[in-house]
């Protein structure tokens, strides 16, 4: 019996993942699919939800999925930067501050995806046992992108399909972000984009073993990738320079090595 779901692999280290990215983008390509890959990182290996299929709502999906946007739309102008144009802008960004929205963050940047993934210590459940983080790879196909927005708004989104903002914020851009707009059902309910009968034999799942998450961690740093590149705003900056200047959890190995390295030195190496 063929599998139909999606692949898994572990990965250990940055050039472990760096070179199964490029193998899958290989697998693509000689398949005559030159579109780009698409990431998103997890600390969490949650199904692929949106946010608003996800929380529990004081109602009904759909209703309750409109009051947000509206009162957004009336309340968030005096607070943005740029100032949304149509319903798919107006997402995109309430999307990227938190918002529950039928929205699912994506990035082009593999790094990037990486770093969403291992930028905390790795989950702890009530056992305390921690738990991995996983990348989900996509490799879409060209008719997998909504194309014709200014046919149809995000509320009446009747298939799930990539979305591509516009960049309308400094995070979009820095994040190279992308989104899955996804439908909901008429029971009000969701498909986890996994278990999507379009989308699970384009996916790869990469795991990524919480044992691994500090060493990552610091050698993506090394690469410029951090709070600060991703999130370049005061939030991000700051964000970065706690790090910086202490230590995660997870970090207590790195910790003990610095401090042998850096006896004399004001500042700790990173």
């Amino acid at each position: 019996m063929v599998d139909s779901t999606f692949r898994e692999m572990t990965i250990e280290n940055i050039q472990s993942y760096v070179e199964l990215i490029d193998k899958e983008k290989d697998r693509t390509e000689k398949k005559g699919n030159d579109a780009d890959l698409l990431f998103r990182g997890q600390r969490r290996d949650h199904p692929l939800l949106p946010k608003l299929a996800r929380i529990n709502l004081r109602g009904e999906i759909n209703n309750i999925e409109k009051l947000i946007i509206d009162e957004f739309r009336r309340t968030s102008l005096p607070l943005s930067e740029f100032q949304p144009i149509d319903d798919w802008d107006l997402l995109a960004l309430a999307q990227h501050h938190g918002l529950p929205t039928r929205l699912l963050d994506w990035t082009y940047s593999a790094l990037a995806a990486l770093y969403f993934t291992i930028r905390e210590p790795a989950h702890k459940d009530e056992k305390n046992k921690h738990h991995h983080g996983v990348v989900w790879v996509l490799s879409p196909d060209v008719d997998d992108f909504r194309t014709n927005t200014d046919e149809f708004g995000p509320l009446s989104n009747k298939i799930t399909k990539i979305f591509l903002p516009k960049i309308i914020s400094r995070r979009i851009s820095a994040q190279a972000g992308a989104f899955t707009a996804h439908k909901i059902n008429a029971n009000g309910r969701a498909i986890s984009f996994e278990k999507h009968s379009k989308f699970k034999k384009k996916l790869l799942k990469i795991i990524i073993p919480p044992e691994h998450f500090p060493r990552i961690r610091h050698r993506l740093n090394m690469l410029g990738v951090n709070s600060a590149a991703l999130f370049p705003d005061i939030d991000g900056l700051c964000s970065h320079l706690q790090w910086r200047y202490s230590f995660y959890e997870d970090e207590k190995q790195i910790k003990k090595a610095l401090i042998r390295r850096s006896s004399g030195r004001k500042k700790p190496l990173r």
